[in-house]
């Protein structure tokens, strides 16, 4: 595995679980792992097999693919922890509240173009 998809996948790994208010060791007991094991995921040094990650994804409530999305070498690590953060939040929305950060989002964009 690169280590690109590897850093990518701790960087989403950590997002989801900070957005979830987890703590390292509080994921690793969920997942029966060592809070090392979370640490060296989160930090792209070790890449987890497919049955750790979708004990992660479970406990983080989401789907597996989330954390092989936008693998996009040209992206900054900075901006790719902003998009996923935002993806969370928007996946825990219901649609009223989407309906209300597309309006948002048209006005910022709109903004921007001025």
């Amino acid at each position: 595995m690169s280590d690109q998809l590897k850093r990518n996948i701790g960087l989403r790994v950590k997002a989801a679980r900070t957005q979830k208010g987890l703590t390292q060791p509080q994921l690793a007991e969920a997942i029966d792992k060592a809070f090392e094991t979370i640490s060296n995921i989160e930090r792209g040094k070790t890449a987890p097999n497919f049955s750790t990650l979708a004990d992660i994804a479970n406990v983080l409530g989401l789907p597996m693919r989330e954390f092989f999305e936008l693998e996009d070498a040209d992206i900054s690590d900075a901006r790719q922890r902003l998009l996923i953060q935002l993806n969370t939040m928007i996946s825990q929305m219901d649609d009223r509240q989407l309906n209300l950060l597309l309006k948002l989002g048209q006005v910022l964009r709109e903004d921007g173009e001025s």
